[in-house]
């Protein structure tokens, strides 16, 4: 199968990087490379793979990232032989330990003793294995509260990593949810893998939830999607429900606090790891 690589410098390199990829990964961008990065930092490169099929340069100048006045983006791309993908990322992927409590490994990593939770996550082209800090805090967010017994919705599941932790926190039911379909197939692999029992994978986005109520939400996507899904996510809360946000810097942080509050949801937690933030919101006893 040919790829096409594209080549993008960025200057300055921090927080804009990552957003490009999560941006890219929503086009259909499934490998990276970040490799290279000017010794005084203010530069960079992002090496991007998609299929030579799905490449579309009218859709690259509509991201956010290249229209931001803040940051100076230039792109290249070229034609890329056959190449085994899954091989390359095996040859490069690390288990990764959040806390002395989880580690998420692959399924060719051996078992480690010592912690509560130990998951086996094989990513192929989804998003959530760890090594990004949204899903590390994601996970810590998680571990801070009680899920046993409790309705949880994994909202961009990704490879369903959020949702195998909340069953194994003892949640009853968890519905995993991604836009993509190759995804979602991605998803219920790991969740076959890791003998889940209670984890249904669904394929569609915000809307999907439908009917369902839940007592947490799991959201870890792009800033846009999550002000545009507030209100559908706070109504598939339960009263006392908790929504778990993340995928956005800490300078737009403002504008995922003003829309929950709109909708009607109260703010309960903040954390960052570099320029990434998330934030933990509470649908109020007593809205129905």
């Amino acid at each position: 199968m040919t790829y096409t690589e594209v080549t993008f410098r960025l200057a300055p390199v921090d927080p804009w990087r990552d957003i490009l990829m999560v941006e890219l990964g929503e086009l259909g961008y499934d490998s990276f490379d970040e490799s290279f990065t000017d010794p005084s930092h203010e530069s960079g490169e992002l090496k991007a793979y998609i299929k030579a099929e799905q490449f579309d340069a009218s859709a690259l100048r509509k991201l956010m990232t290249l229209r931001d006045p803040h940051v100076n983006v230039t792109w290249t791309k070229a034609d890329m032989p056959a190449r085994n993908w899954n091989a390359e990322w095996e040859s490069s992927f690390q288990p990764v330990e959040v806390g002395s409590k989880v580690r998420i490994r692959a399924d060719f990593h051996p078992s480690k003793t010592g912690f509560e939770h130990e998951l086996v996550i094989t990513p192929r082209m989804a998003f959530g294995t760890g090594h990004h800090a949204t899903t590390r805090m994601m996970v810590l967010a998680m571990l801070d509260v009680e899920l046993k017994n409790k309705s949880v919705c994994d909202l961009g599941c990704g490879t369903g990593v959020l949702a195998i932790l909340a069953e194994r926190m003892g949640a009853s039911s968890c519905v995993a949810i991604d836009i993509d379909p190759d995804v979602m197939q991605n998803g219920r692999d790991n969740v076959l893998r890791n003998n889940c029992e209670h984890i249904v994978v669904e394929t569609g986005d915000a809307q999907a939830m439908g009917d369902r109520r839940f007592d947490a939400i799991l959201a870890n996507i792009e800033r846009n999607t999550l002000l545009e899904a507030m209100q559908l996510m706070y109504d598939a809360l339960l009263p006392g429900g908790l929504l778990f946000l993340s995928g956005f810097v800490v300078t737009d942080r403002h504008m995922l606090i003003q829309r929950a509050k709109e909708v009607g949801l109260t703010i309960h937690a903040r954390l960052n790891e570099g320029d990434w933030a998330l934030l933990r919101c509470r649908r109020p006893l007593g809205q129905e």
